[in-house]
């Protein structure tokens, strides 16, 4: 495990006020596990009326396929809720038969009515919650829906609070929408408090796809339980630029980071106001990392004190150049709050504001990282979202851009 802390510019103008940008990468090793720690899985299937067809169908063939691949060391629970929830199977180990009566309960699961999205959740939570006193489990429950939660507990600071009091009990939830109508904000919150992951799944033909993935990076964990700590030397004002779950007292910023699977790279970001100091003064930016090794079920910590920043005359500013890599990653973290944004201006039915507010985050962005491959296909995507939030976003559209964002903030690939 490593920790990498750089600055965009190591220099700062020691006559007036100024904004710096520290990154922070948490760099997981590439390791080929010679056994994995066994699973607790809880797997939460919309049946509502709105998952009628090829979304059920093809929620069902992903989770026979998880319970497929799995072993006789995991253990699986099925859930299945409409307006009712439904246990279609509690929480077992995956022996040869228990596989096969688990693939026939889920291929028999059909739909229903409305959407007690909260209910079938934490029933799910509950099966793999009630299994944790089995120790050395990755516990985790994994929710898809495709419509709003109607039925039960329906408000999203609620949810969001069982979502944080779950995860600190060591359950975690990755939440997948599907479609365009579920509420992609509640989902996200679930999944930012849960210490899962949140995805957006446009076509039901990819839900086996998209719960794979989330499937074989669960099994990838190397690494649980990260927290980053970043000490503000002096007077500094931060913002983390990342959507990761935060504390900020007495100058310490302490960052949850959940868990990190093989070769993973995680960036935070943080936006600084420095107070002008005289020529030759130093701040110097002590970066901690603790977590605790899957492997080894130890806890170990890392230290850095690697970033420092020097205050020059205005000519030595002037001609330093920027460390273009830490610039790019704040550009794009900034270009995500702008996509926020120019989705509060749509929904309040400003779409020239929203346009506008896309248009100037693609210039900014293309000022920033010309040369960059992945930042210029960015402002090619904001470029064209704006041009469609004159006329307002669909739901599906606004869904997009909202998991744009969300990816991005969370240090993830789409």
């Amino acid at each position: 495990m490593k920790i990498v802390a750089s600055l965009d510019r190591r220099f700062a103008p020691a006559v007036s006020n100024s904004e710096r940008y520290l990154r922070v990468q948490v760099i997981a090793p590439e390791r080929t596990m010679q056994s994995r720690l066994p699973l607790n899985l809880a797997l939460v299937i919309d049946r509502s009326g709105s998952m009628s067809g090829s979304k059920l169908k093809k929620a069902k063939e992903a989770a026979v396929f998880c319970v497929r691949n799995l072993t006789a060391s995991d253990r699986v629970a099925v859930v299945a809720y409409d307006d009712e929830v439904r246990v279609v199977s509690p929480s077992s180990k995956l022996s040869p038969d228990a596989k096969a009566r688990l693939v026939r309960e889920i291929e028999a699961i059909q739909t229903g009515g409305s959407t007690n999205l909260g209910g079938g959740w934490l029933t799910g939570a509950q099966e793999v919650a009630n299994n944790m006193h089995e120790a050395g489990y990755l516990n985790r429950t994994i929710l898809l829906s495709d419509g709003l939660a109607n039925v039960g507990i329906v408000d999203t600071a609620e949810l969001s609070h069982h979502a944080s009091e779950l995860r600190q009990r060591g359950v975690s939830t990755t939440t997948m929408g599907i479609g365009a109508d579920f509420n992609e904000e509640l989902m996200e919150q679930i999944a930012i408090k849960g210490g899962g992951h949140f995805y957006f799944i446009e076509d039901a033909r990819q839900i086996p796809d998209f719960l794979h993935r989330e499937l074989g990076e669960v099994l990838a964990t190397v690494a649980r339980e990260l927290k980053l700590e970043v000490r503000m030397p002096g007077a500094i004002e931060a913002k983390l630029l990342n959507s990761f779950e935060s504390t900020l007292s007495d100058g310490l910023l302490t960052v949850r980071l959940d868990d990190l699977i093989s070769g993973e790279t995680r960036s935070v970001v943080l936006k600084m106001t420095l107070p002008a100091q005289p020529i030759g003064s130093m701040l110097t930016f002590d970066t901690s990392l603790s977590y605790r090794d899957v492997e080894t079920g130890l806890t170990s910590s890392l230290n850095s004190r690697e970033a420092t920043i020097t205050f020059a005359p205005e000519s030595e500013v002037n001609n330093e150049q920027p460390n273009a890599s830490v610039a790019e990653d704040a550009a794009l973290l900034e270009v995500a709050a702008a996509r926020e944004e120019a989705l509060k201006m749509d929904a309040a039915g400003d779409y020239a504001g929203s346009s506008k507010r896309l248009r100037s985050a693609a210039y900014y962005l293309q000022s920033v990282a010309p040369a960059s491959p992945a930042a210029m296909a960015e402002v090619q995507a904001l470029e064209q979202e704006s041009q469609v939030a004159e006329g307002g976003f669909d739901a599906m559209t606004r869904k997009a851009v909202h998991y744009a964002q969300s990816v991005t903030r969370q240090s993830r690939k789409r």
